[in-house]
């Protein structure tokens, strides 16, 4: 229900600023080429006139105004279907892209250098692994701190011998 109104009012919007766009720009071609306002009732007129009283159409100028007329319609048809199919938030969102894409190649140009951090290649290393390793660790900090003190202790023995 929301989607049917939603492109109701979409093609609302985008048939009546085409229409406008459109018949401002194509009123001012004809009127300089031909001297024809096609908006105006009183040129219509002068045309209907024309085809009661048998006038024909001998000139070239005559059949491209015709043509012109037609071609006006088709256009604005199909001004309504391309307009009526873009995508206004992509369109909005255009500005935004451009700067992220400048961005981007600004970063390219810098070079390419891969940091690799981390690094674990081979065997994946389970939580039980992790744990044993940590304990062998401190295992062997702890018999670091032995040896230390072993060392600190015969030092010490030796220092009071050498005294005596």
């Amino acid at each position: 229900m929301f989607k049917k109104i939603g492109c109701f009012l979409k093609m609302l919007f985008t048939a009546s600023f085409w229409t406008l766009l459109w018949t401002l720009v194509s009123r001012q071609i004809i009127l300089y080429i031909w001297n024809f306002d096609f908006v105006s009732q009183a040129h219509w007129k002068l045309i209907a006139e024309f085809w009661q009283k048998n006038g024909t159409i001998k000139s070239f100028s005559d059949y491209m105004l015709f043509l012109t007329l037609f071609l006006v319609l088709l256009l604005w048809y199909k001004g309504v279907k391309y307009f009526y199919k873009l995508d206004y938030l992509r369109l909005m969102l255009k500005p935004f892209e451009y700067f992220s894409n400048q961005q981007i190649e600004k970063y390219k140009k810098e070079g390419k250098h891969v940091v690799i951090k981390n690094l674990i290649v081979g065997k994946k290393i389970t939580v039980d692994d992790l744990i044993a390793e940590k304990i062998k660790e401190e295992n062997s900090q702890q018999q670091e701190k032995q040896a230390d003190q072993l060392r600190q202790t015969l030092s010490q023995k030796i220092n009071e011998r050498k005294g005596k």
